[in-house]
């Protein structure tokens, strides 16, 4: 598909941003297009994320939770969680975790699951155990050794 902005495809899209130097009027551009393009929305916070880039980054991965990026709000929610490079924000990062786990991301639903888990709560314990199995499933063994702790 062609970009109006550039007149470039998106692999010759994706190839510019991530493997060549591109220009700040080149970024500008792109940051225009990807107002409604979650494609580009993506390419823009990988590339600001592989640069160390945090400020952009954060305002592409926000941009992108708009879209439904799961890899997104995952990534969001552990700079929320922890207050790198914003402002720690544990109610942010947890709905973030939330909205990623039930797009099917298996690390969202993993630090859900731990998340409900050492809450202390315990009508959370049944949910925690859920997303903890689903985390498993879906591919992260982490979550396995969990839950065999929690049933030794």
């Amino acid at each position: 598909m062609k970009n109006e902005t550039t007149d470039l495809c998106f692999n010759e899209l994706e190839d510019k941003l991530l493997n060549t130097p591109v220009s700040d009027d080149f970024l500008f551009m792109l940051k225009g297009s990807s107002i409604g393009r979650a494609d580009i929305t993506e390419l823009m916070y990988q590339y600001y994320l592989g640069s160390n880039d945090y400020n952009n980054a954060i305002y592409f991965l926000e941009l992108a939770d708009k879209f439904n990026d799961s890899y997104a709000q995952l990534h969001l929610a552990s700079l929320y969680q922890q207050g790198k490079y914003c402002l720690q924000d544990k109610n942010r990062a947890l709905a973030l975790f939330q909205k990623s786990a039930h797009n099917g991301e298996p690390e969202a639903q993993y630090e859900l699951g731990l998340s409900l888990l050492l809450s202390g709560n315990n009508d959370d314990f049944e949910q925690s155990v859920y997303w903890l199995n689903e985390s498993f499933l879906n591919g992260n063994d982490d979550s396995k050794i969990l839950l065999d702790s929690l049933n030794s």
